[in-house]
């Protein structure tokens, strides 16, 4: 299943004529689906984009092979050109309610040609120019997503609509620019659906090891040792040659240390 969640009724309305998705009424929030995809209006700003998020995850309960996908405009340096589409490899969250800056990074374990960038997630319109692209819901729709999916389980596709003139964009504008970015999201689509499918990457005597191996973690190690045998699988397109870790009792920060230098191996 691909779950949609984007901020606008006009954001959403190429992707329901793309994918031939009916309205339902399964939530108190806008939402259409077909028997592959969900999608959910989550409104405007941090809040909304948490609230929508949770409940439309928590209503429909994901699994290991599903995607969240979120979608919309955002503002860009100049860098950008106005309708450029890229990825998101970091994001970043500036909110008067947080004490610091929350940073988190979406996994991105397939080729693809965009252009990947940071992104700034504020809780308000910015109409003075910034060194990244800027939204107001990417973090909320990660922080909520993150209690149901793992990191490369969510995939962040941005489409630049202005540089920091947000009087400018229109609803037919935003439209538009998600319109004429369809082909490249689906291809990005295409990609990321391949790298759910874990299992498929690997041969039988690669999936034993890793097995052995992710047990050996805490699930969170697990999971992010998983991610990284993708990476290394879907990167280098050669055989994994892993060796379980000592079995010896160490150390929590031994654990932890031992973790990280196989995770490392595998990225590089």
């Amino acid at each position: 299943m691909l779950y949609i969640t984007v901020a606008l009724s006009a954001e959403a309305r190429p992707l329901i004529d793309t994918f031939k998705l009916t309205r339902t009424y399964a939530l108190p929030y806008t939402l259409f689906e077909n028997s592959d995809i969900k999608l959910l209006v989550t409104g405007v700003g941090l809040q909304n984009a948490i609230m929508a998020t949770s409940a439309f995850l928590g209503h429909f309960s994901p699994n290991e092979d599903d995607l969240l996908l979120n979608i919309g405009i955002c503002a860009a340096p100049q860098s950008f050109e106005i309708g450029e589409a890229f990825l998101v490899h970091k994001l970043t969250c500036k909110v008067p309610y947080e004490s610091k800056n929350q940073v988190y990074y979406p996994d991105i374990l397939f080729e693809h040609p965009l252009k990947e960038s940071d992104l700034l997630s504020v809780d308000e319109s910015m109409d003075i120019a910034q060194e990244l692209p800027v939204d107001m819901e990417a973090y909320g729709v990660y922080k909520a997503a993150s209690r149901f999916l793992n990191t490369h389980q969510l995939l962040f596709f941005k489409v630049v609509s202005d540089h920091f003139e947000p009087l400018h964009v229109s609803k037919e504008s935003a439209t538009s620019l998600i319109q004429n970015s369809i082909n490249a999201l689906q291809n990005i689509l295409h990609s990321a659906k391949y790298v759910t499918k874990k299992d498929s990457l690997f041969s039988q005597e690669e999936q034993e090891s890793i097995d052995a191996i992710a047990n050996y973690f805490t699930k969170s190690q697990a999971s992010a040792f998983y991610d990284a045998c993708c990476y290394y699988k879907l990167h280098h397109k050669k055989p994994l040659d892993l060796k379980t870790p000592s079995q010896e009792k160490l150390s929590k920060k031994e654990r932890s240390i031992q973790f990280e230098s196989l995770v490392k191996t595998l990225t590089l």
